[in-house]
Formats: structure tokens, C-alpha cells, sequence
């Protein structure tokens, strides 16, 4: 009886064990701003799961925020001043202006620039 005890014991400790472990569910949108006068951008993804936006502000050439797993698409994104004659530029990590975050892709890169 001792024995059956112990086993039911450990049972139970492998079981609350593995269920406080922590698991990631969010990953991280970034914005990269490259500039020639003024610094800092903006951007905003929009997640199309749910159809909450999260918005992205870099103050000087780096801005990040942590969202949700989900499908996002990339709705604005703008350094904070880009006016004629200079020209402005935006483009993403992965080529599209669409992307998932989850678990084989836990980073999402926006690169907005004035030239």
C-alpha cells in the first residue's frame, strides 16, 4: 500500500509539474526606422484572428511590442517625418505586409525608412 502511495504521488507531481510550465503563446513585432533628419516612426499591425490592432512606436531607430499568436497584417507604417524632396519607404522581413505569429515564427520585422 506504501508503495502504490509513492507512485500515485509522483504521478500527481509529474502532472502539476508540467502543467505550470510556462508556455509561449505571443511573440514580438518589431519596427527599424532608418532616417536622415528626424528620428523615430510608427506602425500598426492588425490582428485579423480577432481584429485588434497593436501599434508599434520607435523613438529613436527601434521600436518593439509583444502580441498574441495569430494572423496580422501590417495596416501603416511611416518614420515620423518624411517630406519632398525625401522620399519614404516601407518594407518587411518577410516581403508581405501579411504574416503569423506562432510558434515556427515568433518575430515579425518592419522597416520604414526616409531617403
Amino acid at each position: 500500500m506504501k508503495n502504490l502511495v509513492i507512485k500515485f504521488s509522483v504521478v500527481m507531481f509529474v502532472i502539476l509539474a508540467t502543467s505550470f510550465k510556462s508556455k509561449t503563446s505571443t511573440g514580438f513585432v518589431t519596427l527599424e526606422v532608418s532616417y536622415i533628419q528626424t528620428m523615430g516612426g510608427h506602425a500598426t499591425v492588425l490582428n485579423t484572428d480577432t481584429n485588434v490592432s497593436y501599434d508599434i512606436t520607435a523613438v529613436d531607430t527601434y521600436g518593439q511590442t509583444e502580441v498574441p499568436y495569430g494572423n496580422y497584417i501590417l495596416t501603416s507604417a511611416s518614420t515620423n517625418a518624411c517630406s519632398p524632396p525625401l522620399l519614404s519607404s516601407v518594407s518587411t522581413s518577410t516581403g508581405s505586409d501579411t504574416f503569423s505569429i506562432d510558434d515556427s515564427s515568433t518575430s515579425f520585422t518592419i522597416y520604414a525608412s526616409c531617403y
